[in-house]
C-alpha cells in the first residue's frame, strides 16, 4: 500500500523572478512525470531549486476566510486512524496575532490534521512521537479548552445554553428547557449549576418513565391473568347450561329455565367485562410499546426552582432563588424530596 500523502492542491511559482514566472499545479506535475505525492513535490523542489520561487494560493475557502497554499493527505490509514491531512494556509482566525506578535497582515501555518476513531491509535502516537508532541498535554488541554468555551458560551447566550441541555439531556422537552434557561438567566445562575439541574431533571424524568413502565406492566399482567379467569369462568358457565338444558330437556321445570336464564344473563356480564378488559389489554400494550410518551409530559415550575435549590446545595453556592409568586412554597420543597431520594 502507498503510504505517501497524495496533493490534493498544490500551485507553484516557476520562473526568473517575482515579474517573470509560470504557476505549475498537480496536473502539470504529473505530466513532467512527478508523483503527484509530498515526497514527489519534495524531489521535484530540491531538483529545482533555482527556479522554483514559492508557493502561490491555490484555494480560497469563502466561508471561513483561509487561503490554501498546499493540500495533501491520505485516508485509512490504518483500521482506527481514517485520514492524515497536511495544510498549509494563511487563517483569517490568525491575522490578530501575526499583527500583535510579528506586525504582519498575515502568516503561513503548517497545520496536521488526524481523524482517528480512538485517540490512543498505536500509530498516531507513534507519530506524535516522532514529532516531538506530547500527546498526553495535548488531550489534556484540548478537554480543558472545550469545557471552558462551552461553560463560556453557555453563560453569555441562552439559546446555547438551550442547544447544549438539549444535546446533553434528551428527555427534556422545549418548555422544559425554556423554563430552566429563564430561572438560570433570571437568577444569573452559572453554567454548573444549569448543567446539575438539567441533570436532576433529567435522571427525575427517567425515573418516573421507569416507574410508569414498570406500572404499565403489572397492570398488564393483572388484566390478562383476569381475561383467563373469564374465559374459566365462561367455560364453567357454558357446562353448567348444557347439562341444566338436558336434564329440561328430560324433565322441563321453571326452575331449570330460570337457573338456565341466570346463568345466561352471568355469561352476558362475563363477555361484557372481557370486552371492556380486551380494551384495556390492549392500551396497556401501546403504552409499554412506546414508553417515551411520557418524556412529553412537561415540567412544572415548581420542579424546575426545587432543582435549582437542590444544585445550588450540592455545588456547595449560596444563593436565593426567586421565583415566580403562583409556585407555592409546600410545592417546592416535595419536589426536592423526590430530586433528593433519586
Amino acid at each position: 500500500m502507498e503510504e505517501d500523502l497524495l496533493l490534493n492542491c498544490i500551485q507553484l511559482a516557476i520562473g526568473a523572478n517575482l515579474s517573470d514566472y509560470v504557476t505549475v499545479g498537480v496536473n502539470d506535475l504529473i505530466k513532467y512525470n512527478v508523483k503527484p505525492t509530498l515526497s514527489g513535490l519534495m524531489d521535484f523542489i530540491n531538483e529545482n531549486n533555482e527556479s522554483v520561487l514559492g508557493f502561490l494560493d491555490c484555494e480560497y475557502i469563502n466561508e471561513e476566510g483561509n487561503v490554501i497554499y498546499l493540500n495533501c493527505g491520505k485516508k485509512n490509514i490504518t483500521n482506527n486512524v481514517y485520514s492524515i491531512k497536511l495544510k498549509i494556509l494563511a487563517s483569517m482566525q490568525q491575522r490578530g496575532y501575526f499583527l500583535q506578535e510579528e506586525h504582519k497582515y498575515y502568516g503561513l501555518q503548517l497545520y496536521l490534521i488526524l481523524e482517528s476513531f480512538k485517540p490512543n491509535d498505536e500509530k498516531l502516537l507513534e507519530l506524535l512521537k516522532e514529532l516531538n508532541i506530547d500527546w498526553e498535554l495535548i488531550f489534556f488541554r484540548r478537554r480543558l479548552a472545550i469545557h471552558d468555551w462551552t461553560e463560556i458560551e453557555c453563560e453569555h447566550d441562552e439559546e446555547n445554553l438551550k442547544s447544549y441541555l438539549k444535546t446533553k439531556y434528551d428527555n427534556l422537552n422545549y418548555f422544559d428547557l425554556n423554563n430552566i434557561t429563564r430561572l438560570v438567566f433570571s437568577n444569573e445562575l452559572p453554567f454548573i449549576v444549569a448543567d446539575k439541574m438539567a441533570s436532576l431533571l433529567y435522571k427525575m424524568k427517567f425515573e418516573r418513565t421507569n416507574h410508569y413502565q414498570i406500572e404499565n406492566e403489572h397492570s398488564y399482567d393483572l388484566e390478562i391473568n383476569r381475561k383467563a379467569e373469564i374465559d374459566e369462568e365462561k367455560a364453567q358457565i357454558l357446562e353448567k347450561i348444557n347439562q341444566l338444558m338436558r336434564e329440561s330437556h328430560l324433565k322441563p321445570s321453571t326452575k331449570i329455565d330460570n337457573q338456565i336464564q341466570e346463568l345466561r344473563e352471568k355469561k352476558a356480564g362475563l363477555e361484557n367485562e372481557k370486552r371492556k378488559l380486551l380494551v384495556k389489554i390492549s392500551s396497556l400494550r401501546t403504552k409499554m410499546q412506546e414508553p417515551e410518551d411520557i418524556f412529553q409530559v412537561s415540567l412544572k415550575k415548581a420542579e424546575i426552582v426545587a432543582s435549582a435549590r437542590l444544585a445550588c446545595a450540592y455545588l456547595g453556592i449560596t444563593q436565593e432563588i426567586k421565583f415566580d409568586r403562583d409556585i407555592s412554597l409546600e410545592e417546592i420543597l416535595k419536589y426536592q424530596d423526590e430530586l433528593t431520594n433519586i
